[in-house]
């Protein structure tokens, strides 16, 4: 996806529709991380161990050439997030009404342990898939509650995390 988004923004560059490419950043689980460790070690592509992590969908073994060159030539950085990063960044996005895997809030996670403000301009995180992906969906069973409203509101609020 990162090349994708890379080869995009050269393009509309190149035309003159965009004033730049942006610096890219990949954000992968700290348990892995083959796009980071080929970057520290100057490859084009890794083959790591993955530990344990429920950013399930974005563990992998190894990652491409591709997303390493996408990281490298727009001058961007390749970020390790640890699962309590992920689960404070997916709050918070569901505290914005954004229902995600845990894997989609690895963006917001790596923003927030990067730093906003090393930025000088906007910054945009994909989000790349939904809350319907997330093993834990439909695994708790929860009474319904009261048919008050602030019944109903204080279970919506502690459901959405700290």
């Amino acid at each position: 996806m990162l090349f994708g988004v890379a080869k995009g923004f050269a393009e509309l560059h190149r035309l003159g529709l965009a004033c730049a490419v942006p610096r890219l950043f990949s954000c992968e689980p700290a348990a892995g991380g083959p796009l980071a460790a080929a970057i520290r070690r100057g490859l084009p592509a890794v083959t790591v161990p993955v530990g344990a992590t429920d950013a399930y969908s974005i563990a992998c073994q190894v990652g491409g050439y591709r997303g390493v060159r996408a990281i490298r030539d727009s001058g961007g950085e390749a970020l390790l997030v640890a699962d309590p990063e992920l689960v404070a960044a997916r709050s918070e996005l569901a505290r914005a009404g954004l229902w995600t895997e845990l894997s989609a809030a690895a963006g917001l996670a790596g923003l927030r342990q990067y730093g906003a403000d090393r930025f000088d301009g906007p910054v945009v995180c994909v989000s790349t898939s939904s809350g319907f992906k997330d093993i834990a969906v439909g695994t708790q069973r929860v009474p319904p509650p009261a048919p008050d409203r602030d019944t109903v509101r204080r279970r919506l609020e502690s459901a959405s995390g700290p």
